[in-house]
C-alpha cells in the first residue's frame, strides 16, 4: 500500500471514498473486487477515530433478541461467521458467561430459553468454517460454583447459577480495518492518509472533483470521479456540507462511548448490570449492560453512553471521563477494586445518537445504519453519504452500498465475493496448525512469534525477511518483548504509516495497551526517523505528539 498523491491528481476514477475507517476500507475492497476504479481519502491515520473506538467484538446479535429483531441477528451471526473466515488471525471466539441472580426474566431459566432461540437461529453459525477453532459452539448452563469459580469476586448471596455463550472478539482491531485496506489495494485501489477534502467542486447537480490537502507534502489537488461516497462518520454532516460550503458548521451531537483497559479480572467475558435503562429493548431484563472481557492479558470495560456537543475534531476523553466510569464500577461491582491508577489506557469514540433521553447528559446511540443518497436530499446526483453504528457489519453495509454505486450507474452489479475471500493476512486454513508451523520455523521465540502470527497472519514471514536482510532488525523495540524493530520499517514501506503514532497505535500494538515507556518511543522514532528524512525538530514533534495520547485533559 504506497501513497500516491500524483495518481490521485491525475486520474478519474469510478468512486471516491471520503473517509479511511473500516466502512470506507471495506467498500474500497469490494468495489475493487467488483472491477470498479477506486479512491479513498483520509483527512487523518486509516481507522484512527471511529473505528479505533469499538468494543473489540464481532457480535452475533444476542441481545437483539430483546429487540426481538431476529432480521438484524441474522445479519450479525452472518457477519461474525465472515470475519472468523476473512479473517481467521485477527478474530477469535470469545466465551461470555452470565449470572443470574432470580427468576423470572432475569433468571436462569429465561437465559437458557434466550441460549436455546440464539443456537436455533444461528443454527448455520459454523458452515463454511472447516476450522474447529473458529467454530461458535452452542449456549449451556452453568452452576454457582463454576460462575464463582471464573469471576473473582462475584456475589454469592442470592446467586442461581447463569449460562455461557460464544460471541467472537478482535485481537487486534485497528490491525483488522488496515487489513480492508491492504486488501483493497492489492486490487488497485488508490488510497491516502492525511489527505483532507476541502470542498466539493459542483456542476450542474453533480460532483466534479474533491478539492483535497495533502496534509504531508502541504500542496492541493483535484480528486476526480464519477460518484462519491461520504463514508466520514462522526464529519459526515460536515462532509456532506461541502457541496454547498467551505466553511461548513462544525458543531455535532454525538453519543460518546469510553472503554477502559485495566488490570486483568477474569479469564471469560461477562456482563454488568448498569444503571442506565434501555427503552429500547420490547422483552425487558434491567438496565444496559457494561461488558467486561478479557484482552490481551488485561480487562477491557465498556461502554458508556454520554451526549457530546461540539466539532468531532475537539472530540477527547478526559479525566472525568474515566473517573465517572471507575467510579460507576466500584459502584455496580466492587469486587473488581478498579481504582484510577488501575487503569492503564483508554478509548473512546463517536456514534450517532438513537432515541432522545429524558436525561440530558445521556445518550442512546443508534442500532440502525442509513444510506442516504443525496439526489433525494439536496439535488446532488453523485453522492451517497453511509452512517454507520457497528464494527461487526461493516462487510454487509460495503456490500449494500457496492449495490447501490453500480444500480445508480444504471448497470447490474457483478456478484459480491468479499464473503468468501481471505483478507491480507487471512490465508490460514487451520489457525492452531498454522501458530504451530510458525512457531517451529520461526527465528524467535514463542512470544514474539505468536505476536507475529496474531496481528499478520501469514504474512508475518514479510517481517522475517526483512530482519533476515538487516540482522538490526531483528530485535524487539526496548522495552517490548514482542514488538520487533522489523515491523517499524514494515509499517512504513507497506502500510502508509508515516507519523509515530501510525506505527505506535495502528501499524503495531506497541502502545494500545498503555505507555510503552519512553525508550520504546525514542527508538521508533529513531528508526522512522532515518526512514522518513525527519531532523531532531520534526523527531521531537513526533515524540511529543505521542506522548499527549497517555496524558488526559481535566475535563
Amino acid at each position: 500500500m504506497i501513497r500516491n498523491i500524483k495518481q490521485l491528481d491525475d486520474e478519474t476514477f469510478d468512486v471516491v471514498i471520503v473517509g479511511g475507517g473500516v466502512y470506507g476500507l471495506s467498500t474500497a475492497w469490494d468495489a475493487s473486487l467488483r472491477g470498479l476504479k477506486v479512491a479513498v481519502l483520509e483527512q487523518s491515520d486509516f481507522g484512527k477515530a471511529t473505528s479505533s473506538a469499538s468494543l473489540k467484538l464481532v457480535h452475533g446479535g444476542l441481545r437483539y433478541l430483546q429487540h426481538l429483531n431476529f432480521a438484524r441477528m441474522r445479519v450479525s451471526i452472518g457477519e461474525r461467521k465472515h470475519m472468523l473466515y476473512m479473517a481467521p488471525h485477527l478474530v477469535h471466539p470469545l466465551e461470555f458467561l452470565i449470572p443470574c441472580y432470580s427468576h423470572g426474566m432475569k433468571g436462569p431459566e429465561a437465559l437458557q430459553l434466550a441460549m436455546l432461540a440464539n443456537d436455533v437461529i444461528s443454527f448455520d453459525r459454523n458452515i463454511g468454517l472447516d476450522d474447529p477453532e473458529k467454530h461458535i459452539p452452542i449456549g449451556r448452563r452453568t452452576s454457582n460454583e463454576e460462575c464463582l469459580r471464573r469471576i473473582p469476586g462475584l456475589k454469592q448471596e442470592g446467586l442461581k447459577g447463569g449460562g455461557s455463550f460464544y460471541d467472537a472478539q478482535m485481537y487486534n482491531s485497528e490491525r483488522l480495518t488496515l487489513a480492508f485496506g491492504l486488501s483493497a489495494a492489492a486490487q488497485g485501489c488508490v488510497a491516502a492518509n492525511y489527505a483532507r477534502v476541502t470542498r466539493f467542486k459542483v456542476e450542474h447537480g453533480r460532483i466534479q472533483a474533491a478539492t483535497v490537502k495533502d496534509l504531508i507534502g502541504g500542496n492541493e489537488i483535484e480528486v476526480r470521479g464519477k460518484l462519491f461516497i461520504n463514508m466520514t462518520g462522526p464529519w459526515s454532516d460536515i462532509t456532506a456540507q461541502l457541496t454547498k460550503t467551505d466553511n461548513p458548521d462544525r458543531r455535532v451531537v454525538r453519543s460518546k462511548g469510553v472503554q477502559l483497559i485495566a488490570k486483568p479480572l477474569a479469564d471469560v467475558a461477562f456482563s454488568i448490570e448498569s444503571k442506565q435503562k434501555d427503552s429500547t429493548v420490547l422483552i425487558k431484563r434491567g438496565g444496559r449492560n457494561y461488558f467486561v472481557t478479557p484482552w490481551r492479558g488485561k480487562a477491557f470495560f465498556g461502554t458508556t453512553d454520554t451526549l457530546y456537543r461540539g466539532a468531532p475534531e475537539d472530540f477527547a476523553i478526559t479525566q472525568k471521563d474515566v473517573a465517572e466510569f471507575v467510579a460507576e464500577m466500584a459502584d455496580i461491582f466492587p469486587a473488581a477494586e478498579l481504582k484510577y491508577e488501575d487503569v492503564s489506557f483508554w478509548i473512546g469514540g463517536m456514534r450517532p445518537v438513537g432515541e432522545e433521553d429524558s436525561n440530558p447528559e445521556v445518550a442512546k446511540a443508534a442500532h440502525k445504519y442509513e444510506i442516504v443518497d443525496h439526489s433525494r436530499e439536496d439535488g446532488i446526483q453523485n453522492l451517497l453519504s453511509i452512517v454507520g453504528v457497528k464494527y461487526t457489519i461493516c462487510r454487509h453495509i460495503a456490500q449494500r452500498v457496492v449495490q447501490a454505486v453500480f444500480l445508480k450507474r444504471g448497470k447490474t452489479p457483478p456478484p459480491c465475493t468479499t464473503a468468501t475471500t481471505r483478507l491480507a493476512g487471512g490465508h490460514i486454513d487451520r489457525f492452531d496448525d498454522f501458530l504451530r508451523e510458525a512457531c517451529r520455523t520461526s527465528p524467535w521465540n514463542e512470544t514474539i512469534t505468536r505476536h507475529l502470527a496474531l496481528n499478520y497472519g501469514s504474512d508475518w514471514r514479510s517481517i522475517a525477511k526483512l530482519a533476515e536482510a538487516d540482522k538490526s532488525l531483528a530485535t524487539t523495540l526496548s522495552g517490548s518483548g514482542e514488538v520487533l524493530r522489523a515491523e517499524v520499517l514494515h509499517a512504513i514501506r507497506n502500510e502508509m504509516a508515516l507519523k509515530l503514532t501510525d506505527v505506535v497505535m495502528r501499524r503495531t500494538d506497541l502502545g494500545t495497551l498503555g505507555h510503552p515507556g519512553r525508550s520504546a518511543l525514542e527508538e521508533c522514532a529513531t528508526l522512522m526517523a532515518r526512514e522518513l528524512g525527519w531532523n531532531d525538530e520534526k523527531r521531537a514533534d513526533e515524540l511529543t505528539e505521542a506522548e499527549a495520547i497517555y496524558k488526559l485533559p481535566p475535563g
